[in-house]
């Protein structure tokens, strides 16, 4: 009961908490997300609006904190104590929730579920959430070229000044400890943007260390349910290979030399469109579809206006089969409007779409 007394008379406070679109709105939630999404920093700013002694916060992850001593005390600490909200951080469900009024519980397992609780997602920062962290800096396209080359994960932008290439290696050897999931997780990251199958992925990696096709299917398991890796299926083709995307469009350039802005540029844009929980598929010579919108985007970062719709004409068998009513072209500088065949066309630079979708 000492390491309870000790959680429960521990304040919590975020001086560098900066507000997100997300909040906790709920009495019973279960906040999913990657770590170091920022799901601490959202909690510690919720429980400023609580008095000292209404609630109980419990971290897991905090080596000073036995999971069996808690398990064993902590319904009749609860009972015994005035506490209105109870939050497990890296709560691992190894023992029953307690029957708390307004209850939080974090993971990183993204198929993970709660009868009786709202399940929220907390990713990285998008965009707009980016503009807000930054205090420094008013002109977007300056922003834009910080956003693309240092990343969404909150700590590394409030510490860009720093070498952010070795801080993300450094929060990344921390979230994934294991030397094997490491590397394939490297991988992975070289390979954002492009179609690939996990038989190319083992073929590509059995000569570089030892793995066996179960090992790499499990690992990439891991890698997606806990939201750090997502793959993209071909519309109405599930079997046939998928595009790859990490958690965070920057983590290539930290992890190696090797640099494709226009992969970058597109797996930033898949991430804008997964925070705001699109439905997304690919299909060929369109980047994105997105079925529900009967909206087809692509990511051309660079181009004229003419060469745009030029390729955009030897699309329209395409774009007309999968009946899309709107074509959104997201670009680093193009903007305007044109119709082909009653199908609208806008072109938009990334600042002024992802602030608009």
């Amino acid at each position: 009961m000492q390491t309870l007394e000790i959680l429960y008379e521990t304040q919590h406070k975020n001086a560098l908490f900066v507000d997100r679109k997300l909040t906790i709105t709920h009495k019973k939630v279960l906040l999913c997300g990657p770590r170091k999404s920022g799901k601490t920093h959202l909690i510690f700013d919720h429980l400023s609006h609580y008095e000292k002694g209404s609630y109980l916060y419990i971290d897991f992850s905090d080596t000073r904190v036995e999971r069996a001593t808690i398990a064993e005390h902590l319904s009749l600490f609860l009972v015994s104590h005035p506490i209105v909200l109870l939050v497990l951080e890296h709560f691992d469900f190894s023992f029953e929730v307690p029957q708390v009024a307004e209850i939080i519980i974090t993971t990183t397992l993204s198929e993970k579920s709660l009868n009786g609780f709202v399940k929220q997602t907390l990713y990285p920062l998008d965009f707009e959430e980016f503009i807000a962290f930054d205090k420094k800096h008013s002109n977007i396209e300056h922003l834009f070229n910080l956003f693309a080359n240092h990343g969404t994960f909150p700590h590394i932008n409030q510490l860009f000044e720093l070498d952010y290439h070795r801080q993300m290696q450094a929060m990344l050897q921390i979230i994934l400890p294991e030397s094997t999931v490491f590397a394939i997780y490297k991988r992975f990251c070289e390979l954002q943007s492009t179609k690939i199958t996990l038989f190319q992925i083992y073929n590509q990696l059995k000569s570089t260390m030892k793995l066996s096709k179960d090992k790499l299917y499990t690992i990439t398991t891991h890698l997606v349910e806990n939201n750090l890796l997502f793959f993209v299926q071909k519309y109405n083709q599930p079997n046939v290979a998928k595009k790859v995307y990490a958690i965070d469009f920057a983590l290539k350039n930290a992890l190696t030399f090797k640099k494709d802005f226009l992969k970058r540029f597109e797996n930033m844009i898949f991430l804008e469109l997964l925070k705001r929980e699109k439905e997304i598929y690919y299909d060929e010579g369109i980047d994105f579809y997105l079925p529900k919108e009967k909206t087809a985007l692509f990511c051309i970062a660079f181009g004229t206006e003419e060469a745009i719709q030029s390729r955009m004409k030897k699309l329209m068998p395409s774009l007309l089969a999968l009946d899309v009513h709107k074509v959104d072209i997201i670009s680093l500088g193009n903007e305007g409007s044109f119709e082909i065949d009653s199908v609208n066309f806008t072109l938009s630079p990334f600042w002024e779409w992802s602030l608009q979708l």
